[in-house]
């Protein structure tokens, strides 16, 4: 039953816990885990660690959460862009919020292996408020989730999910225990945002009667949709790679202490880089229904525009972990699992001044309508940061078939401040994790239900600090387009947008399902 049921919550939007896409956050409900932890999701966390597994473990985790949104934009000066100092009403917003795990371990003496699908880092936004829609576009039919090509077309909202297929390997050598595991990264990627075309062409602008800056009647909607595709169709470009986990664990005092490191690649098959083939959408959100391009001059609006084919490039985070769990008291009733980690968001482990990419997207819209105002191919800014976090669990015995679980949870943002918006709304990351585990007595069951709270905390994009600057677009408007006028390096990174200051809070509240199946040692 596991699987079908994985296959049925994989459609589901997912995010896991407010985290950095990859970041593998609560990723079998709030059981204790980390590189050093003694559970199936050491597939992920640290495969080495499936050889302190003995005999055969399943486990399946579940979860929905409701993710809160709140953001106060600045005011902007219509007739530049530019922020003012002064904000405008606060936008709320509410998400659902979903994801999975299953995996299991088979122990032979002295050779683990393990497999397992998960959800890994995803995040779902169904579309923003008018205020927003220069970064996080109103999504006119929410509930169209479809991942295909077929319907659903990309014109709102914002969907970033990953999903890996992995398996693993480890050896038990006593106490040292070594693992590696092969990943098999499903990319899915869903964005749509508006593009001003009065930054892009004030005169055209001009003459449809939009004088002022942000007018909804002179806007771009520009979409994408795509994912990895293992079997290519229509010329697509391969989607397929992999991405390798290598790891090691040490055991000390008769077991009461285990260390462990793992560390993770990025894709290996284009030097970290993943492509994403799909459809692309550029058209008129306002235009009247049923408005067809040659009526205008322009493109069409978003009901009878038709999609384009399109590409997406993006860099995988190489990553690093170190942990430990401890048996504590003098009956072994405490146990403390710890997991630091680091995501090398800004590729090459450099500082983000020196960051190349900044975690940006590529996207090629191939046969693009040469009427639009959008470049047929263009970065998609984010403005990404190396990420570091720390995890604490703890678990206490109450009685021989009844644990208490509490656990910590602590990381820095994924996104510079510069470049927080709508889509992309991080700030420093505080949550809390509580939960019961309970042995179902003359089984080999074990059910974990948790309640998880994250708050990612106020976050305040100042005027002067806003990465996205309409100033650049207008400036490199006003240079004919020349490479070397001011503005142009703004312009050709993705951040000649409309203004991203403002002030943002999210909070998520998950509630999560864990159930473990296997030999009593395995799960105990």
């Amino acid at each position: 039953m596991a699987v079908p049921i994985a296959a049925v919550v994989a459609m589901w939007p997912t995010r896991e816990a407010l985290g950095a896409p990859g970041q593998g956050l609560r990723l079998g409900g709030i059981e204790p885990q980390g590189p050093a932890s003694r559970a199936v999701t050491a597939l992920h966390h640290n495969p080495a660690m499936l050889a302190a597994i003995p005999g055969t473990a399943v486990q399946a985790s579940f979860a929905l959460g409701v993710e809160h949104q709140r953001i106060r934009r600045n005011a902007v000066d219509q007739a530049t862009g530019d922020p003012l100092s002064s904000l405008d009403t606060a936008q709320s917003q509410a998400h659902l919020a979903a994801g999975y795990f299953v995996g299991a371990s088979l122990y032979f003496d002295p050779i683990a292996v393990g497999v397992g699908i998960y959800d890994l880092g995803s995040r779902y936004r169904f579309g923003g408020t008018g205020p927003l829609r220069y970064h996080l576009a109103p999504d006119p039919d929410p509930r169209c989730l479809g991942v295909g090509l077929e319907r659903c077309p990309p014109n709102g909202g914002s969907v970033r999910y990953q999903h890996d297929l992995t398996v693993a390997l480890a050896w038990n050598g006593g106490r040292v225990k070594l693992g590696a595991a092969l990943h098999f990264p499903m990319i899915r990627e869903r964005f749509a945002f508006d593009n001003d075309i009065g930054l892009s062409d004030p005169e055209t602008a001009a003459a449809e009667g939009c004088e002022d800056k942000e007018d909804p009647d002179c806007a771009e909607r520009v979409g994408f949709k795509g994912w990895t595709q293992w079997i290519p169709r229509g010329g697509a470009p391969s989607g397929f790679d992999f991405v390798l986990t290598v790891g090691a664990a040490l055991s000390l005092a008769n077991d009461t202490i285990t260390l462990g490191a793992r560390y993770r690649t990025p894709a290996l098959r284009r030097g970290g880089e993943v492509q994403l083939a799909g459809v692309g959408l550029v058209c008129r959100p306002d235009a009247p229904a049923g408005l067809e391009a040659e009526q205008n001059d322009s493109v069409g609006g978003c009901d009878v525009a038709q999609p384009v084919d399109a590409t997406l490039s993006q860099r995988l985070p190489q990553q690093l972990a170190l942990g430990g769990s401890f048996l504590l008291g003098p009956s072994r009733r405490w146990r403390l699992d710890l997991d630091l980690y680091w995501m090398d968001l800004c590729p090459g482990g450099v500082r983000v001044g020196q960051c190349a990419t900044s975690g940006a997207q590529t996207v090629r819209l191939i046969g693009l309508d040469r009427r639009s105002f959008v470049l047929p191919q263009f970065s998609r800014f984010r403005g990404a940061t190396d990420l570091y976090g720390l995890d604490a669990f703890t678990r206490y015995r109450i009685k021989s078939n009844v644990d208490l679980i509490t656990a910590g949870h602590l990381a820095s943002p994924a996104i510079r401040r510069g470049a927080t918006t709508a889509t992309d709304d991080e700030g420093w990351r505080v949550g809390t994790s509580v939960g019961a585990r309970v042995r179902l007595r003359g089984v080999n069951l074990v059910l974990l239900p948790g309640y998880g709270l994250d708050v990612l905390l106020p976050r305040r994009v100042d005027p002067g600090q806003a990465l996205f600057s309409p100033s650049s677009a207008t400036a490199f408007e006003g240079g004919s387009g020349d490479i070397n006028a001011t503005g142009a390096a703004g312009v050709l990174e993705g951040r000649g947008r409309p203004t991203n200051a403002a002030r943002y809070l999210s909070l998520l509240h998950t509630l999560s399902l864990t159930v473990m199946w296997g030999e009593r040692d395995a799960i105990d």
